[in-house]
């Protein structure tokens, strides 16, 4: 039981710059700004560091959490089943989590933190100078945020969260390191250390990989059989396996979301209109006597503003097509020729060894474009007005996909449809899933552990040319944190953390498998090995290899299910191109019966998918019975209160 006299834990450090701290001085900057936050409440103790960098580690009681959540009005369930702002004196009515049995999740507790780290600011009416260091002075101005001005000036160095060592070693010996389980995770407790958006990326991936098992059985039963007299009726079979398979995965794990969510109280419920709308005075409609009927007409929007509402929009639309067309023409003008120009050297090289090499050369070559590209769309998305922080980062993640999609798929394409080569077409769908995947985990988990040695020595040797210490080791949990890479994304962090890119390695292996598999079908097994080394080497990312990211609260997997559901319809279209090209062997592309039966089964599966989807009910019963009762009892409270008349006082 979580208790307001339990010990804190500390959960975020702030890295200062020790040689510009001078904690004798009473105007001190960063002394002052300890002070402050001891005044808040937040429990800050001071740890000094290698290559002088001096940690200030920060807690936060349980009831400075509480006070913050309800001055910050965070809904909350309670035992009655309704969800209300938070109320510090009645925290007993309030559910508490299964996991930690705590009254707030992380998520929660980190935005609590994060806000009182960013409150302490200048409140006098006119600017207040502070020193560092002993020749140097900060000027704060009005208003202005301590933490930021200290983060622009330099002084503090960065702003990180700690691991709790008790909960990562749990989580490394009965998740990342327990290999029994294969596919099985404890989301719940991913959910309760990482945050849910973490959480429903590992759902996704454990989900994805039970879902492979079956068909690369029959996947690899078909390719070992395709020689046999009856072997020209498999790939028929296996497109329209895969094509099902896709539809009823991605309506399957749309319940499996609605389950978790409701299972972890995450409400569903997303803000994404205009910002004017937060901005409307409820205190305009409201009196002593209750509503107030005769002014309700002025909440209405004249016709002046809705001229203003629509102007505005359209020009949105026409900013947004402005910007797609930048990616669009920057894919036909400079990647395509770019990927069309090594699928041919591909293809026209002699010896399998040399394919392999010109692909290592064109991955690493093609991650700088694409890394440039992804800067660009990060540019083009910031100039664009969006409702929310969660709509700009869709609007990013289908600029980027765009240009990753060209780059993946466009080689695969070349050798399918225009030189209908299908054993180059297997050996590069080989190359691509082998190699990729190397590179991968390269690129994810010995890049940063290189990093994080590098940056270790550096500071190691730093402390000794400084303070001639004989100590090479790291002296401090708290510093080894400091010094691994963040987990971010390729594109920055300004929107996306590094969820972008494993979500988009999931994204462009999806594509893969449903798209080619009927013309090779173990697709399917290399992708499951792929998912079952991913699960754990992603843990072992989270846990180790990367500082422990900053929690974001995710109702679903977000533009990426719209991305999957995108690739299913691309999927039915490419199964039936290349049954025609494996059919067609003449190359007349003549409408015999074969040729209109292909026809006649790709908008067959089309009507199934949007079949299936209708079959299979997004949200399970339980779900919709719970949100149900929750709105009845919502409306019965609402009428008491209505006819207490305490709805008066609102």
């Amino acid at each position: 039981m979580e208790s307001s006299d339990a010990a804190p834990r500390f959960e975020i450090c702030i890295a200062v710059a020790s040689s510009k701290h001078s904690p004798g001085s009473d105007n001190d900057a960063v002394a002052s700004y300890i002070k402050a936050l001891k005044n808040s409440g937040l429990v800050v103790e001071i740890e000094e560091g290698l290559d002088s960098i001096r940690f200030i580690k920060i807690a936060a009681p349980i009831e400075v959490v509480g006070r913050t959540a309800e001055k910050l009005n965070i809904k909350k369930s309670t035992y009655l089943g309704l969800e209300v702002p938070f109320v510090w004196e009645k925290r007993d009515a309030f559910v508490r989590q299964a996991i930690s049995n705590s009254l707030f999740t992380w998520t929660e507790k980190y935005s609590c933190m994060e806000y009182l780290l960013y409150s302490v600011a200048n409140e006098k009416d006119h600017p207040v100078k502070f020193t560092v260091g002993e020749s140097s002075e900060l000027e704060l101005k009005p208003g202005e945020n301590m933490l930021a001005v200290l983060k622009a000036s330099e002084v503090v160095k960065d702003v990180f969260v700690l691991h709790d060592e008790t909960t990562r070693n749990e989580l490394l010996k009965g998740w990342a390191m327990n290999f029994k389980g294969l596919t099985s995770q404890p989301v719940d407790a991913i959910h309760a250390y990482f945050g849910a958006k973490v959480a429903i990326y590992f759902a996704f991936l454990g989900m994805y990989t039970q879902w492979l098992v079956i068909p690369s059985i029959v996947a690899a039963f078909f390719y070992y059989k395709e020689s046999r007299p009856w072997g020209t009726a498999l790939p028929v079979a296996l497109s329209v396996m895969t094509v099902v398979w896709s539809v009823l995965f991605l309506q399957f794990w749309k319940r499996k979301n609605a389950a978790l969510l409701t299972r972890w109280g995450v409400s569903l419920d997303r803000s994404e209109g205009p910002e004017e709308a937060e901005n409307i005075d409820f205190a305009a409609v409201t009196n002593e006597g209750g509503i107030q009927a005769g002014r309700i007409h002025e909440m209405d929007i004249n016709k002046l503003q809705k001229q203003a509402f629509q102007k505005k929009e359209w020009l949105e639309q026409l900013k947004s097509a402005r910007n797609n067309g930048i990616v669009i023409v920057g894919i036909i003008f400079v990647q395509l020729p770019f990927e069309l120009a090594y699928a041919h050297m591909n293809k026209m090289a002699s010896y399998e060894v040399l394919r392999y090499f010109l692909t290592v050369i064109y991955l690493l070559g093609i991650q700088v474009f694409t890394n440039l590209g992804g800067k660009i769309a990060v540019k083009l998305t910031k100039t664009e007005h969006y409702g929310s922080k969660e709509a700009e980062s869709d609007g990013l993640i289908y600029k980027v996909f765009g240009i990753y999609f060209m780059q993946s798929y466009i080689g695969l394409f070349y050798h399918a449809l225009f030189h209908r080569d299908f054993i180059v077409l297997r050996h590069f769908l080989v190359q691509r899933l082998i190699i990729a995947q190397i590179m991968s985990n390269i690129s994810e988990n010995v890049v940063p552990w290189f990093s994080y040695l590098y940056a270790k020595h550096k500071a190691t040797k730093h402390d000794e040319e400084h303070k001639k210490s004989d100590d090479k080791k790291i002296r401090s949990p708290v510093e080894e944190e400091y010094l691994k890479p963040e987990y971010s994304s390729s594109v920055g962090d300004d929107l996306e953390d590094g969820l972008f890119d494993d979500f988009l390695e999931l994204a462009l292996q999806f594509g893969m498998v449903t798209m080619f598999a009927c013309s090779f079908p173990l697709v399917f097994v290399f992708a499951l090995i792929n998912n079952l080394v991913e699960i754990r080497s992603d843990a072992i990312k989270l846990l180790l290899m990367f500082r422990r990211p900053r929690p974001r609260e995710a109702a679903s997997i977000g533009a990426w299910l719209q991305i999957f559901q995108y690739m299913g319809v691309v999927a039915i279209c490419t199964n039936c191109a290349l049954l025609v090209c494996l059919y067609d062997e003449a190359g007349q592309w003549n409408v015999e019966p074969g040729m209109a039966a292909i026809l006649v089964m790709e908008h067959l599966l089309l009507l199934a998918k949007f079949g299936f989807k209708c079959f299979v009910p997004e949200e399970p019963a339980w779900v919709k019975a719970k949100r149900a009762r929750r709105a009845r009892l919502q409306e019965k409270y609402t009428l008491q209160i209505l006819k207490d008349g305490k709805h008066r006082d609102l």
